[in-house]
């Protein structure tokens, strides 16, 4: 049996959140997050944006947490590695933007600047026995996984678990989409990586989240929660439901109730009913992955895939660095997208800084939903 804590929480008042988080650990009271534990915050810090665009977990949120711990003598490093290239200088303003910075002072936690990572073994593994991590986190005594509840183009919702990818440094993520192509190997990765992380502590984020076209390029929508849970897949159970997801809706929670590793979530504080958003608009989602129409003939037709807003992109190449199918060139400055080799894993949507790139669903999906 896991528990999950949802409390309203309707604006990023640090005091106010501070208070409910320590509620919520005095709760579940993790013995983990003792004296002297080297503790690993993992936020979500997808790409460099202010933290009022709400495409990263909101520094309010992480310095409230950050200084709870603090205050238990834990010692804290908050740590992350974005989608795109990984060094010292990007980390450096990847924490500015995004508000770590001065979360991490003002709540007396380190940042990570090291690159450096190291392979570990992945128990029972679902799909790889081996990952490549972070050392910061293969050397932490436990890790909590600080999440923002969005829609995601491919797995769709980002919440505790599809949170932890970023333990995988830099472009060694491209090379597992380019490894694991398939949403359901992919997920099982995903599996993988909870499975080794195993986060003590798992906080999304809900206070504002990403509704449409996410994980960053859709818009802010209040949901005005906060979930709490000692169990990353509790934690997303509760989180998917606020927005109208299901477990059978998120690859993840699926895959993971098949292989016994979804516990029920005894949830504490409101209801899921009380907060729930029951409009939210959940992300485009690949089409053949409903299951409709998958004849190879049709495929064209019925497939999801990206497109370039010309008028807003800079040209400036990330997306296809990124591109684990080498799937895009770029043509006077602008993406040229070869559609046949396309593995509709949409890092060059996540990724984009301009949001230039978009995701066409094809005019009769909402038929076929």
């Amino acid at each position: 049996m896991a528990t999950a804590i949802l409390r309203a929480c309707r604006d990023y008042d640090v005091p106010r959140i501070e208070a409910l988080l320590r509620e919520a650990l005095e709760t579940l009271d993790i013995p983990a997050l003792r004296p002297g534990a080297k503790v690993l915050l993992k936020p979500n810090l997808l790409m460099r944006r202010e933290p009022d665009r709400h495409t990263t977990t909101h520094p309010a949120v992480v310095e409230a947490l950050a200084h709870l711990l603090f205050e238990r003598g834990c010692l804290i490093t908050i740590a992350d590695s974005p989608g795109g290239p990984f060094t010292p200088g990007l980390l450096r303003s990847l924490y500015e933007s995004t508000g770590m910075e001065r979360a991490a002072r003002r709540a007396g936690a380190e940042l990570n600047f090291s690159t450096e990572s190291v392979d570990v073994e992945v128990p029972a593994p679902l799909r790889t026995h081996m990952l490549n991590v972070l050392r910061c986190a293969a050397e932490a005594d436990c890790i909590v996984s600080v999440g923002k509840i969005k829609t995601h183009g491919l797995t769709a919702y980002t919440g505790a678990v599809k949170n932890l990818f970023g333990l995988i440094p830099g472009l060694r993520k491209v090379d597992c989409h380019a490894r694991f192509p398939d949403i359901e190997d992919f997920s099982r990765l995903l599996l993988d990586v909870a499975a080794w992380a195993r986060p003590a502590l798992s906080v999304l984020d809900g206070i504002v989240g990403m509704e449409g076209k996410g994980p960053s390029s859709g818009s802010p929508r209040p949901i005005g929660a906060l979930v709490v849970a000692d169990d990353p897949h509790a934690a997303d159970v509760v989180g998917a439901s606020l927005i109208g997801l299901s477990v059978e809706d998120v690859p993840t929670l699926r895959l993971a109730r098949e292989n016994g590793r979804l516990p029920v979530p005894l949830v504490l504080g409101q209801s899921v009913e009380e907060l729930a958003v029951p409009d939210f608009r959940k992300a485009p989602v690949e089409t053949a992955r409903r299951g409709v129409l998958t004849d190879r003939r049709f495929a064209r037709l019925v497939r999801s895939h990206p497109f370039v807003h010309a008028e807003t992109c800079a040209g400036c190449g990330l997306c296809a660095r990124a591109c684990p199918a080498k799937a895009i060139e770029l043509r006077r400055g602008t993406p040229a997208f070869d559609l046949s080799r396309c593995i509709r894993c949409y890092c060059c949507q996540e990724l984009c800084p301009h949001s230039a790139v978009d995701v066409h669903e094809p005019f009769f999906t909402k038929w076929l939903s």
